[in-house]
């Protein structure tokens, strides 16, 4: 059985774990000794890394996969970890690597974002650089939109608040979707930058205002105070090599 090494098992990490727990055999990074624990109760073979410790990268990157998958805020420098992580001599005997970066490495001005679109002042510039640091040390690149499903529903998040852009509208992903583009990436041998959002693109009222009702939360207020954007993150890359969302409309992201 082929080994996945999961660096970064939190929300979508362990998830991803419990997903393909019956195809590979999943070794996980924790952060402290509690979560390696937490980690092994639930069957996983798990190691501490942080940026302050480096002695288990000889276990967890002993794999054939490697997810890579941290949020740079959980660090106080993350690029440097990057740096160590990458220059391990293991780093490079992995088949395949990927790396979780965001959409919010685009300009949030209003516009169609895909791939190739020109990025000359990153709104997320730590993202940026990480994926300059790793673009040709790491196979596949999944550039998130925001991520949803599960116990995150985006109207939750505003209930009984409000919101002065509610024109604009949402770019989201189902995690399930992420899940299975990782899958997709692994059996059909692809490399690459890609962007991870559903189809659909309903405003922020449209959503909120449905979202509120299914789940009877209190819903915002809104106002135009703060001028719409039109930002819409194109997904199209990764499904022309025949990939295809099952969860296509962020305003059904309620499960």
């Amino acid at each position: 059985m082929k080994i996945l090494s999961i660096l970064g098992a939190g929300w979508l990490g362990l998830e991803l774990a419990q997903t393909l727990k019956d195809r590979y055999s999943i070794k996980l990074a924790a952060r402290n000794e509690e979560a390696k624990h937490r980690h092994r109760d639930l069957g996983f073979e798990s190691y501490v890394l942080t940026e302050n410790r480096y002695e288990n990268l000889d276990a967890l990157l002993s794999c054939e996969y490697l997810f890579i998958n941290y949020p740079p805020s959980k660090f106080n420098d993350f690029l440097p970890f990057l740096t160590k992580l990458s220059e391990h001599p293991s780093f490079l005997n992995v088949e395949k690597i990927f790396f979780v970066s965001s959409t919010s490495l685009y300009p949030k001005a209003s516009g169609i974002y895909d791939e190739k679109s020109e990025i000359t002042s990153a709104s997320n510039p730590v993202y940026f650089e990480a994926e300059k640091h790793l673009q040709k040390k790491v196979h596949v690149i999944f550039r998130c939109a925001g991520l949803m499903g599960g116990d995150r529903i985006a109207s939750k998040y505003v209930s009984n608040t409000l919101v002065t852009d509610g024109k604009s509208r949402v770019n989201h992903v189902h995690r399930t979707d992420v899940i299975r583009a990782v899958i997709f990436a692994m059996e059909h041998d692809i490399q690459g930058i890609f962007n991870l959002c559903a189809p659909m693109h309903p405003t922020k009222e449209e959503l909120y205002v449905y979202q509120c009702e299914q789940c009877r939360f209190v819903p915002p207020s809104f106002s135009d105070k703060v001028a719409s954007t039109q930002r819409i993150i194109d997904g199209r890359k990764l499904e022309d090599l025949g990939f295809a969302c099952l969860n296509k409309n962020p305003m059904e992201f309620i499960d």
